[in-house]
């Protein structure tokens, strides 16, 4: 039996860890599927670069057609790709007298049925498309950069996350910690009251209202510890590691942020979504290209090699060839006008998508620096309120062992004190969200160069 118990647990030291913010963004960022369908996506923008190659190398092809008809004109049309065409198919016995001409030989009108087998090997290629086809490579070439950007500031994003899922977790825990404390506290003031009462100090009440207050501690502990591993849970599902158990400590990060008149400067420089919409702006301009391609002619070439019998064959005397270069000017076509304009169009609106998109980065600059300067005077201020509270604490517990003070008034000043320390722990928490949240606004990674 104890073997069992020693199996099980070096099982679970084996398997359960206590991870840092590092180790779990590493593995989240690893194990992502969004992340993972980002880079498929990779994969298949430049599959669409290289199918532009494929259209500019042309197409080669081997046919065979295989056809038996008494079709009069098919049946002519294969002896003479062939070459097996004769006089006697034009009724040359039938042509007699002075009426000749206007003979309908049975031959030539009435054949009987014929096979015929066409092998040919064909090669086309667009010579010229009016530009077309260098413009949509152009144009899958931004969307390959713009899935590169798209990945970045997914990670990014996700980064976010998980700092504040790891945060939400130490914040839990340390709740969990808080309260364990104070059960412990309360237990003391529990036993103190029971030890004055046994003395006929004091009644019955201040031993009855301690040991409420001390269950009502035990059921907080209870939920503080599900929130817990509510958290932990999440963070697993986030980083695909089921053996998370625990976490470290809080996770700040630390840069230096810019003077208020460089904010904006630096942030439209790194901001991954500006660099999206320069794409969609160049995307636009190039389909307006695109679209003057229908006003240019289109070249294209048709080679064709193959040998044609009433059986399969390969002999030479069957055999031909075909070249051919064609041209196409489209004269008149209203639409290509239209769709013209309607690449204008779409190429105004994503200029005015990245005004806008600019203005909302200066309101989100504006609001991220005013909220991490609000959050770092509250914390400040909890800071000082959870001292104070402890003072009075301690020097309450100093009146109530004088019976200066009632119980009520003793454990309203720890239930204060608990609200304090627990308003600073969330203080923290949400100076550490602040941080992040501007360090985003940035267009800043979160990684280990500027992180405290």
């Amino acid at each position: 039996m104890h073997k069992i118990y020693l199996f099980l647990l070096f099982s679970t030291l084996t398997y359960a860890q206590s991870v840092n913010f590092d180790k779990v963004l590493e593995q989240t960022l690893k194990n992502s599927k969004d992340l993972k369908q980002q880079e498929l996506n990779f994969d298949s923008s430049k599959l669409d670069s290289k199918m532009i190659d494929s259209i500019n190398y042309g197409k080669l092809s081997i046919t065979e057609e295989i056809s038996r008809t008494n079709h009069a004109g098919y049946v002519f049309n294969s002896k003479l790709s062939s070459r097996e065409a004769t006089f006697n198919d034009f009724g040359a016995g039938q042509f007699q007298g002075s009426n000749s001409l206007n003979v309908q030989p049975d031959n030539l009108n009435y054949p009987d049925a014929r096979n015929n087998f066409n092998t040919k090997l064909i090669y086309e290629i667009p010579l010229f498309t009016g530009f077309k086809l260098s413009n949509q490579k152009d144009i899958l070439k931004l969307q390959e950069k713009a899935n590169e950007i798209k990945y970045n500031l997914d990670k990014k994003e996700l980064s976010l996350e998980v700092l504040k899922a790891y945060n939400s977790a130490v914040v839990a825990k340390d709740f969990t910690k808080a309260l364990e404390k104070a059960k412990i506290a309360i237990m003391q003031i529990s036993k103190s009251a029971l030890a004055f009462h046994k003395e006929g100090l004091t009644t019955k009440i201040d031993v009855n209202e301690a040991k409420v207050y001390e269950l009502n501690i035990n059921s907080q502990l209870i939920e503080a510890s599900n929130n817990f591993q509510l958290a932990l849970a999440y963070l697993r599902f986030l980083s695909s590691d089921d053996s998370i158990s625990d976490v470290e400590a809080l996770e700040n990060i630390s840069f230096e942020i810019p003077q208020e008149n460089l904010l904006y400067t630096q942030a439209l420089e790194s901001r991954d979504e500006i660099k999206i919409q320069d794409i969609q702006i160049n995307a636009s301009k190039k389909n307006i290209d695109i679209a003057n391609s229908a006003y240019y002619p289109s070249v294209y070439s048709h080679l064709e090699y193959g040998f044609n019998d009433d059986t399969l064959t390969l002999d030479d005397d069957k055999d031909y060839y075909m070249a051919l270069v064609g041209v196409n000017l489209t004269l008149f076509d209203n639409t290509r006008n239209i769709e013209k304009q309607k690449s204008k169009i779409e190429y105004a609106k994503a200029s005015l998508n990245k005004e806008k998109l600019k203005d909302a980065i200066k309101l989100e600059l504006k609001k991220t620096t005013l909220n991490l300067e609000t959050k770092e005077k509250i914390l400040k201020e909890k800071m000082e309120a959870k001292n104070l509270a402890n003072e009075v604490l301690e020097q309450s517990k100093l009146l109530y062992q004088n019976h200066l003070i009632s119980m009520t008034t003793l454990l309203s000043q720890e239930a204060n004190y608990r609200k304090q320390e627990a308003l600073l722990i969330e203080a923290r928490y949400e100076k550490s969200l602040a941080l992040a949240k501007i360090n985003l606004a940035l267009g800043k990674n979160i990684n280990k160069e500027n992180k405290q």
